[in-house]
């Protein structure tokens, strides 16, 4: 397999280290969110405003890292905000807020 790539589930968890982009990982069945506090080769340390999970590698089945990164204008963010504020009722969902706002 000459020029392929091999993707894991440890290069998807460094990636999202250096980004400081949050990630999900599937251990045992449940979604364990935050950030990446560090890696090694036997475990993760995921970190969140009021809590650390430490996780090994092995018990890992899946990693998901948001494709949209918050506070990055988009067209699927416009499009995400405005699907979130019209399912509140907000009939000014696309009103510029005011300087005292």
């Amino acid at each position: 397999m000459t020029g392929s790539t091999i993707f894991t589930i440890g290069t998807a968890l460094r990636r999202a280290e250096s980004n400081h982009m949050p990630v999900e990982v599937l251990v045992q069945g449940f979604w364990l969110s935050g950030l990446v506090a560090g890696i090694d080769g036997q475990g993760l340390v995921l970190s969140t405003h009021t809590e650390h999970s430490v996780v090994r590698l092995e018990s890992i089945t899946a990693v998901r890292i948001p494709e949209i990164v918050p506070n990055a204008p988009s067209a699927e963010s416009f499009d995400l905000q405005h699907a979130q504020l019209t399912e509140h009722g907000s009939d000014d969902a696309w009103a510029m807020p005011g300087p005292h706002s």
